[in-house]
């Protein structure tokens, strides 16, 4: 069955890959500058720092996502990927992060962080703009900042619930359904990998 089945809806964090693509151009920048004004041994230090914390950038900033389907919601962070069937859901709060809780754990989204002080004020000023028929703020009449409208977390989070709200089946039981986990070693060995070849590769050239 096709994403477009399941009516997948694939998150992803616009800051942070807003921040990835800085971060890529800086380090571009800066691998290139130091690599040409070291020695040889420092210039292949430099590059292989530099394509280390690309690689950590991808990770950590541009690859997660939250897909939501017809199926559950899969939350794919840095370093693991965890499939949360509808009937496996009980809980979705945006204390902190988006954080869907399964009986007994609680697994939060790394791209629907809750909104800093300044994001929140002026989410909430857009909404309290939509909303013409009552001038207070959203916050002002009990919505929690994580979960404001045109925030990652609180966009994400209505998404979750909807899509929770229609697919779950209440004569399910949670507890009775697993919950897949998949830890991606591969990118747990290339990151700890990246320094022990900055400092030992040099060496042989």
């Amino acid at each position: 069955m096709s994403n477009d089945d399941l009516h997948a809806v694939t998150v992803h964090s616009r800051v942070n890959r807003g921040v990835g693509v800085a971060c890529w151009a800086l380090l571009a920048v800066l691998g290139v500058l130091v690599a040409l004004q070291s020695e040889p041994r420092g210039a292949v230090a430099a590059v292989i720092l530099a394509v280390w914390l690309g690689y950590a950038v991808l990770v950590f900033l541009w690859q997660p996502a939250l897909v939501v389907d017809d199926r559950g919601s899969r939350i794919r962070n840095p370093l693991r990927t965890v499939e949360i069937a509808w009937d496996a859901l009980i809980h979705v709060d945006t204390k902190y992060a988006l954080t869907l809780f399964t009986p007994n754990r609680r697994w939060p989204v790394w791209v629907a962080p809750q909104p800093g002080a300044l994001a929140a004020r002026r989410a909430a000023r857009r909404a309290r703009d939509d909303r013409h028929a009552d001038p207070r703020s959203p916050l002002d009449t009990g919505v929690r900042v994580g979960d404001l409208p045109g925030t990652e977390s609180g966009d994400a989070a209505a998404l979750v619930r909807r899509r929770w709200a229609e697919r779950a089946n209440g004569a399910a039981d949670a507890d009775a359904v697993t919950v897949p986990v998949t830890v991606h070693w591969a990118r747990v060995g290339a990151l700890a990998l990246g320094p022990v070849l900055a400092v030992t590769v040099p060496l042989l050239v």
